[in-house]
């Protein structure tokens, strides 16, 4: 099955895009967390790879959690919607912070 450029394998999402970057994520570690950056809460730890990830677009971000959430239906058992919740918070936040950040395209007015 396909998400935009991401495959899910028996064994793993993989991002299947121009073939210059890779970024694989195995499933029997889909539900590992980490600390967020202000230590409070676990997040889901590929999720938060990924959005570091500078050569994945928005796009291919949204259509990775897709992906996750549908890998993870099939361990309801190991899945929280309300970790997903914060890490996709967080996503969210990250990508807004970015944006803000860069810097305005000068516009020619010739």
């Amino acid at each position: 099955m396909k998400f935009g450029n991401w495959k899910l394998t028996g064994t793993t999402i993989e991002y299947s895009g121009d073939g210059s970057n890779s970024f694989v994520i195995e499933r029997e570690s889909l539900f590992e967390t980490i600390q967020g950056e202000d230590g409070d809460e676990p997040l889901y730890k590929w999720i938060v790879l990924a959005t570091e990830e500078e050569w994945l677009t928005e796009d291919e971000l949204y259509d990775l959690n897709f992906a996750f959430v549908f890998a993870a239906g099939a361990s309801p058992e190991n899945f929280s919607y309300d970790l997903l919740d914060r890490t996709l918070d967080y996503q969210f936040d990250t990508l807004d912070e970015e944006e803000e950040s860069e810097p305005d395209n000068p516009v020619s007015k010739f």
